[in-house]
């Protein structure tokens, strides 16, 4: 069976070099190493490494800095992976291996569709859980949930906040999404990667701790600002469900490199990390409020609910704006990049990433606004 092609990921790759602009990006502008070391000792230890295979399933290290944001873990909760697509496909491949009687597989729409994909592409189907738009929010649509799930479903897959609206799920509608999972004894997945880019002050509601099988996928890629380190990890209800999924991660990338490794485990440390967040929720915050405004300047053709996290927002055209058609005379007449709806299951929206510098950030939204125009 040929792979069906995640549309998202090749667009993004086929194009982000060689456009003017990118903003389809949904991280933060990212860090430089000499942001991360600070002072000539940690260059000095970066320098010493030497290039061997690391512990496979992440350092000791690395895994007990990851744990420490998850409240009751410990190392051996925590598998380290290449990137959150590494923790994604080894936990979507292991669900679907493990439950061969549960073919189904409930998935938030709209979201970054790799989980959903991976499961299509393993010959099982997909069942849409719905965020809606009512009333000026992103609401999930329990009900709808509710009467999807069933003793065929394998997991619940979730993205809180939301890629590509910027959705918080509440600790009330995590609880439910479990109630209903717990029901037909169903896992939930929880990817969390957008978590430290909120942008109030309090951190997202985790599932961490929640339910007793929880699986959460995360990386240091977008909120961090850290994606050239390819540096993720599955948080796991127990140490058996870890030392499984390291079995799986053996036959895909065997390990992360040293350098991540090292580099990522720093990264983690509560002081560093505090300034990374720091800097982030600035970003965000800033850039949002560019962001707002340039919306209202087009409010005859745009609309938008506020993101609660992450530097995303998804954008609803006025009808009778085909949203790829936009996109791709944005690539061909303005050398502009950002995400069709349609990557999203969502035709009619635009995904636009605004965690860029802002002096390059303005310029791109001038030239989307140009294009605009002539849809006057």
């Amino acid at each position: 069976m040929r792979l069906e092609r995640f549309e998202l990921e090749r667009h993004q790759s086929e194009w982000e070099h060689r456009v003017e602009y990118n903003l389809s990006e949904s991280g933060v502008e990212p860090l430089h190493i000499r942001e991360l070391l600070d002072s000539q000792t940690l260059n000095d230890q970066l320098l010493d490494i030497q290039l061997g295979y690391p512990q496979t399933n992440g350092t000791i290290s690395l895994r007990e800095a990851i744990s420490y944001h998850y409240p009751g873990t410990t190392a051996e909760h925590i598998l380290a992976t290449t990137g959150g697509a590494e923790a994604n496909f080894v936990v979507t491949w292991w669900l679907c291996h493990e439950n061969p009687t549960r073919d189904e597989f409930v998935f938030m729409v709209p979201n970054y569709m790799q989980i959903g994909g991976i499961w299509k592409n393993l010959g099982g189907k997909i069942i849409p859980f719905k965020l809606e738009m009512v009333d000026g929010e992103w609401v999930p649509d329990i009900n709808g949930l509710e009467s999807t799930v069933s003793k065929k479903t394998a997991a619940i897959a979730i993205c809180t906040p939301n890629n590509p609206t910027g959705k918080i799920l509440s600790e009330t509608d995590l609880r439910t999404i479990i109630d209903i999972a717990r029901k037909y004894d169903v896992w939930v997945v929880s990817d969390e990667i957008y978590r430290v880019a909120e942008l109030r002050e309090h951190k997202a509601p985790s599932i961490n701790g929640l339910y007793e099988k929880a699986l959460i996928t995360s990386s240091l890629s977008k909120a961090y600002g850290l994606p050239g380190l390819r540096l993720g990890w599955v948080v796991c209800p127990s140490p058996e469900v870890a030392r499984e999924l390291w079995t799986y991660s053996d036959y895909t990338t065997i390990c992360p490199a040293k350098v991540s490794d090292w580099l990522a485990t720093h990264a983690l440390q509560s002081d560093v990390q505090a300034k990374i967040e720091k800097r982030t929720r600035e970003v965000v915050n800033r850039n949002w409020a560019t962001m707002e405004r340039w919306i209202a300047s087009h409010s005859d053709l745009l609309s938008a609910i506020a993101p609660e996290a992450a530097a995303i927002c998804f954008i609803k055209l006025k009808d009778g704006i085909d949203s790829l058609e936009l996109t791709k005379r944005l690539l061909q007449e303005k050398s502009v990049l950002i995400s069709p709806g349609e990557h999203f299951e969502m035709p009619g929206f635009i995904r636009v990433g605004f965690g860029s510098e802002q002096e390059y950030l303005e310029p791109a939204l001038e030239r989307i606004g140009e294009l605009l125009n002539e849809y006057r």
